[in-house]
């Protein structure tokens, strides 16, 4: 059970990671004006920005519910 909330979390993490400089960079150009003729901000977001964040946010979410999913060993 504990791997399965562990994968799930990674899972989840790689969403959130990918999703979040997608929305960011909709943010900048329709909010802050940025301007981007050529797209290749948008293809820096979403194929080099995107993955990377992704696996991070991952790892970092697995990480944190492997910790908190520990047994805990009572001193009975």
């Amino acid at each position: 059970m504990r791997a399965l909330k562990v994968i799930a979390a990674f899972l989840g993490g790689l969403i959130i990671g990918e999703a979040i400089p997608i929305i960011w960079y909709i943010i900048a150009t329709n909010y802050f004006e940025l301007i981007d003729s050529d797209g290749g901000g948008a293809m820096g977001a979403i194929f080099l920005l995107g993955p990377l964040l992704a696996v991070i946010v991952g790892v970092i979410a697995a990480i944190v519910v492997f910790i908190w999913t520990k047994p805990r060993v009572s001193k009975a």
